[in-house]
């Protein structure tokens, strides 16, 4: 990570999701504490993975390394309203959600479609306010489910930096 503001928030967030993790495991915590805490997590480990998309494009953005097609747009899937670029890079990126930045890293080789899928189920799980239509034994999965995604995310952004340095 090239921003040392946008890795120290990411590290503390990391470790307060660890954290959460931990606590919930010393109290024993269950039912309606037990998905307090994984949703929690689910929240936490989607905001370090939009982070790290973030200082990817960023960083392929200031490197003019831009290879696809996808980040000239808001809407990704439709190739439909233009970003004006040229306005520039901050102005412009942080306005980008979640959703656009698992696109555009995919489209620009930054992540693979496998992970891209698994980012938007994250993505979903975290923006899901109707809890109630969830089993718990669906919802604990998750937090694992999200770990693993956070940790693919961490690997498969390292590796593409390293190739792009």
């Amino acid at each position: 990570m090239t921003d040392p503001q946008l890795r120290r928030a990411l590290a503390e967030t990391f470790f307060g999701a660890r954290w959460i993790y931990k606590l919930g495991l010393a109290l024993l915590v269950k039912d309606d504490e037990q998905l307090a805490h994984v949703r929690s997590q689910i929240i936490d480990y989607g905001s370090i993975c939009e982070g790290l998309l973030h200082d990817m494009i960023r960083h392929a953005l200031d490197n003019s390394i831009m290879r696809g097609q996808k980040y000239l747009f808001t809407d990704t899937a439709n190739m439909r309203n233009v970003i004006r670029w040229s306005r520039g890079i901050d102005l412009n990126l942080n306005k980008q959600s979640f959703h656009w930045h698992i696109n555009v890293s995919e489209d620009e080789g930054i992540i693979n479609s496998g992970l891209r899928d698994r980012l938007h189920q994250l993505r979903k799980d975290r923006n899901t306010v109707h809890l109630h239509s969830r089993t718990y034994k669906a919802f604990l999965g998750a937090s694992m489910s999200a770990y693993k995604v956070f940790l693919d995310t961490v690997d498969q952004t390292r590796t593409w930096k390293h190739r792009h340095p």
